[in-house]
């Protein structure tokens, strides 16, 4: 399991059924504006019981706060699109010693391109930007990813392509640029795990 990227919140986001985005020309009449908030807190492997399968060995308690702006615009080509500011926490904790690893991001994310599949579906690339920040039971930051990553994902627009209110997350499709620091890239988180909580 390698570690979150910027583009992980943005797949979050959309798989709550806000997919992020960016505003529309001045002349674009605003669908939505909205302040988002998701929390809660879970043993990872109780929530998932392939959690770091086979690498880490203690239980982990997931804690997690993410909040935001969204607003939908449509474009000229009938489409919507949105986008906003946002930032979250996600605190792991070894329940057996009570230490912590924990990641913070802050950004903006905006949709790049939305394209009408015509069937049922929209691809959506967003593009986020911002900063991730890994710190560990000390609470010394230990890596740094910032700049752009762009990414897409699959929605079902319930046969309503222009309006957002009723789409459903389908899939995240992966990225399609990223650019700027990655102090994780080609880390592993489990493996950092019980490195540093352990």
């Amino acid at each position: 399991m390698k570690h979150k990227v910027l583009a992980a919140l943005g797949a979050m986001i959309s798989a709550i059924g806000l997919s992020v985005a960016s505003a529309g020309p001045a002349s674009a009449k605003p669908l939505e504006h909205d302040h988002f908030v998701d929390s809660g807190s879970e043993i990872a492997q109780l929530a998932d019981p392939l959690f770091c399968a086979g690498v880490v060995g203690f239980p982990v308690l997931h804690e997690w706060n993410a909040e935001g702006l969204f607003h939908f615009v449509v474009h000229g080509d009938g489409l919507a699109y949105g986008g906003g500011p946002f930032r979250a926490t996600d605190v792991w904790t070894n329940t057996l010693n009570g230490k912590t690893f924990t990641i913070t991001v802050a950004g903006q994310s905006r949709d790049h391109k939305v394209t009408d599949n015509n069937d049922g579906t929209l691809t959506i690339e967003f593009a986020d930007t911002g900063v991730q920040k890994v710190y560990g039971p000390d609470g010394d930051r230990l890596f740094m990813d910032t700049g752009l990553v762009r990414a897409e994902v699959l929605i079902d627009h319930a046969g309503t392509p222009a309006d957002p209110v009723d789409d459903q997350f389908i899939r995240f499709l992966g990225e399609t640029a990223v650019h700027g620091q990655a102090d994780t890239l080609g880390r592993d988180f489990c493996e950092d795990l019980v490195t540093f909580i352990g």
